[in-house]
């Protein structure tokens, strides 16, 4: 509960800005985008324990040199083959994200040799998306750090006595430090969308991915299903993952309307993914480290709500994992909220 409301009181501020915002077609706008998710909404503190991201989208480019703050690397990308064709609308994506894992005991403070080991991941991603009204191409790049230099620690413990709550004793026991490069494509179709997008609709939204690192490697397939009142003009809002940038509105005539009403719908969504390597799970590349026998394949399924208002979308998911590795206990539930606003 003091989660939550902790989250209203982040959400409701940022909703009011929202309002102030200019009516202007969400082409023209920048997407700042704030995620967090956290086991506690599934009554649990172990695994997959925390979540958080930053993430802001350019405005619609024609190149992504145009770009007034990465463009001079993104441009390298101009004139790659398909990647610079001139029939997509492009956006540059830049984000700073944490994440953080712990075992089942958190109160042992001695290594748990068959539970997960505690982990840390700190990042800056920087994503390519080209897209036209029907399909949506991501390339990412994640660059970052596993170990105390993730600072998760700190971060676990900074949450935990602002919310009096005892934090783990095992943090001792985490993984070393070790840089992680992780690059991640993901390709998604628009099925069944409206143009006008007004009233009562559905869509669909399937979507590949894969994922090359020392942090991450694993191929991805899944899809959305969307039903509600007038849907937005966009490619949907997943949990976070390594392909997924700030939601970027599709860039037609119908943005304009979508964005002055207000909206909501039910979501589904469901993931499977085969997986090479997961560091978390796997231990250090480069050093001997704590880990255990992951499973080659987990599934994602979540249903969420969401509301979307003037130039604002929220919306909140309640997500089940199976289990990742040998010997976990039970399946894991977490839930994700995703705040975008378009300026």
């Amino acid at each position: 509960m003091k989660t939550i409301t902790l989250l209203a009181s982040l959400a409701f501020p940022c909703l009011a800005l929202a309002q102030l915002a200019p009516d202007l077609q969400p082409a023209q706008f920048g997407a700042l985008t704030l995620y967090f998710e956290n086991d506690a909404f599934g009554g649990t503190d172990r695994d997959y324990t925390n979540g958080a991201r930053i993430s802001w989208t350019s405005p619609s480019l024609k190149q992504f040199r145009d770009d007034a703050h990465v463009g001079g690397i993104a441009g390298l990308f101009d004139g790659t083959p398909w990647m610079g064709d001139a029939g997509y609308d492009r956006n540059v994506a830049i984000s700073i994200g944490q994440s953080m894992f712990t075992p089942v005991d958190v109160r042992n403070p001695a290594l748990v040799p068959n539970e997960r080991p505690y982990a840390g991941w700190l990042y800056v991603g920087l994503g390519l998306v080209w897209k036209k009204p029907t399909v949506k191409n991501t390339l990412l790049f994640n660059i970052g750090v596993v170990g105390p230099w993730s600072m998760a620690e700190e971060t676990q413990r900074l949450v935990h006595d602002a919310l009096g709550q005892r934090s783990p004793l095992g943090w001792d026991n985490q993984l070393g430090n070790e840089i992680g490069i992780n690059v991640s494509y993901e390709r998604k179709w628009r099925l069944h969308h409206d143009p006008d997008n007004h009233g009562m609709g559905w869509d669909f939204l399937p979507y590949i991915g894969a994922t090359l690192g020392n942090v991450y490697t694993h191929g991805a397939l899944g899809g959305e299903l969307r039903f509600g009142h007038n849907l937005p003009d966009d490619f949907g809002t997943g949990a976070i993952s390594d392909s997924a940038t700030t939601p970027t509105p599709v860039e037609s005539s119908s943005a304009k309307p979508w964005a002055n009403r207000f909206g909501w719908h039910l979501f589904a969504r469901a993931e499977g993914r085969a997986i090479a390597r997961n560091i978390f799970l796997d231990g250090n590349t480069f050093r001997n480290s704590h880990s255990v026998d992951k499973y080659p394949f987990v599934a994602d399924l979540s249903l969420g709500f969401a509301v979307n208002w003037r130039n604002s979308k929220l919306s909140y998911a309640y997500i089940y994992r199976t289990r990742e590795f040998k010997g976990q206990p039970d399946e894991q539930i977490f839930g994700s909220i995703t705040l975008s606003i378009f300026f």
